[in-house]
């Protein structure tokens, strides 16, 4: 029976011919001697491949499958599954998991990458003096760990974005504002002009028709206001691609968010107090009240300088890799939620003051489920109390299955990232000793040797004559 002879990086191995054909897709079944590895001198084909590996091919031939052995790095068994043509489809099932666990470090491997690389820029000639500025100053306040004084910014833009959130919420606190009438005033005020859109019952609608913010905390909101518009400005002037900037949410956002800073500003400057309070201006401070609530999302602002931490964005991309969990927990969340608000409501129906519709119940079922229990409806009859204790259950139940996934992923990303980063401080030292290095050798080579005259002048010196 033919035999052929393998010559694998030095290691000779002996194999029948029959045993490789029978696989004639791969390139052992499909070698002939006028191969470009058929090496005629010696009779045998030659690979420089891994030695080690090649025993574990053999066997493929021989059993039909293939067995990984653990031992070995996912990329190499990878790369050599390819260069013999072994499809991925004959990996025994035992041996599966390993491949997969290689393919699922590379994915999440690809995702730190992809996350954590700097952005190209594409400014086509730095070598321009406007240009260089412009990168410096993008560098500033696009990339918090580029330098110190990046460092030193993303903190004082930290600060600012704190405080503009907190002076909406000073705001609301009575004590901070200023009254523009006694209370006298106000009474005989809304009693003679009934024809206004406040409710006098409600003391937060009288508190913001009838007061202003204190002059300080005015200018200090016209000063963050100014700040961000600036900082949006330069920020669009020196982004490296303008039609990348219009597809960031945050630059998004920040258009948003000046949009409705500066038309509350408008309206605190040429809007008269006693005019707004008709009813024809009802609309107007709908609008107001939607742009002060809007300036709570400046605290999104946050994730600008979020890139110097590094666990935050692996919290991000854990949620992200978790998305189909999190619908798929969405989706179940509310199935279960109308299946309970339909049986307390037939099991409350002989209770006429619990549970008037259905609509009800779905509210008291998702308040029941996520455990807050607000108490502002609750079964009263035995059976009523039975479900909903099986409701408060399986909301621990639903609620609580997904978190583990979540927390599997941040942890795999979490461990994933920090063998990245150690890997790259061991390449940066690397590369710190090669210029190190390199730079010692250079400096001995241009190293300039004094000039000795005296050794030049003994040596020049005539030879002494010779008496005969």
């Amino acid at each position: 029976m033919a035999s052929v002879n393998i010559n694998v990086g030095g290691t000779l191995f002996q194999t029948k011919l029959s045993t490789l054909h029978r696989f004639p897709e791969t390139l052992l079944g499909s070698i002939t001697t006028t191969s470009e590895f058929y090496n005629e001198e010696n009779k045998y084909f030659y690979f420089d491949r891994n030695p080690e590996l090649f025993n574990t091919v053999l066997d493929y031939y021989r059993n039909g499958v293939i067995h990984l052995p653990t031992h070995l790095c996912g990329w190499l068994l990878k790369s050599e599954l390819e260069f013999w043509r072994i499809p991925l489809t004959d990996i025994s099932e035992c041996c599966f998991q390993t491949y997969i666990k290689y393919e699922e470090k590379e994915a999440t491997a690809a995702k730190l990458r992809e996350i954590f690389a700097t952005k190209p820029l594409t400014m086509t000639h730095l070598l321009t003096p406007i240009n260089k500025i412009r990168h410096k100053v993008w560098m500033l306040i696009d990339e918090p760990t580029s330098s110190t004084y990046a460092r030193v910014f993303s903190i004082i833009y930290l600060i600012i974005v704190i405080v503009s959130a907190t002076i909406p919420c000073l705001e609301t606190h009575p004590n901070l504002r200023i009254h523009l009438y006694n209370d006298t005033t106000i009474y005989w005020f809304f009693l003679f002009n009934p024809d206004t859109w406040v409710n006098t019952d409600n003391p937060k609608e009288i508190m913001f028709t009838t007061t202003l913010e204190p002059s300080w905390m005015f200018e200090l909101n016209v000063c963050i206001i100014i700040f961000f518009t600036l900082e949006s400005l330069v920020r669009f002037i020196t982004c490296p691609s303008k039609c990348r900037f219009f597809l960031e949410w945050l630059n998004i956002l920040d258009t948003f968010l000046n949009i409705t800073m500066w038309s509350r500003f408008m309206v605190d400057m040429f809007a008269n107090v006693d005019a707004v309070l008709e009813k024809k201006f009802e609309s107007l401070m709908y609008f107001y009240s939607f742009c002060s609530a809007a300036s709570v999302l400046r605290l999104l602002k946050f994730f600008r300088v979020a890139k110097q931490y590094n666990s935050l964005r692996v919290l991000f991309l854990a949620v992200k890799a978790s998305a189909k969990e999190l619908g798929l927990l969405l989706l179940t969340f509310l199935i279960v939620a109308w299946v309970f608000s339909n049986l307390i409501y037939y099991a409350e129906i002989n209770e006429p003051d619990t549970f008037p519709n259905m609509l009800d119940g779905l509210w008291w079922a998702v308040v029941t489920m996520t455990t807050v229990g607000y108490g502002d409806m609750y079964p009263t009859g035995a059976l009523g109390r039975i479900v909903g204790a099986m409701c408060a259950m399986c909301g621990l139940l639903v609620i609580a299955m997904p978190i583990a996934v979540i927390a599997g992923n941040f942890d795999d990303l979490y461990k994933k990232n920090n063998e990245r980063e150690s890997y790259n401080e061991i390449q940066k030292e690397k590369e710190t000793e090669r210029k190190q290095s390199i730079n010692s050798i250079t400096s001995k080579d241009n190293k300039i040797v004094p000039f000795d005259k005296s050794k030049l002048d003994s040596n020049n010196k005539p030879f002494p004559s010779i008496e005969r």
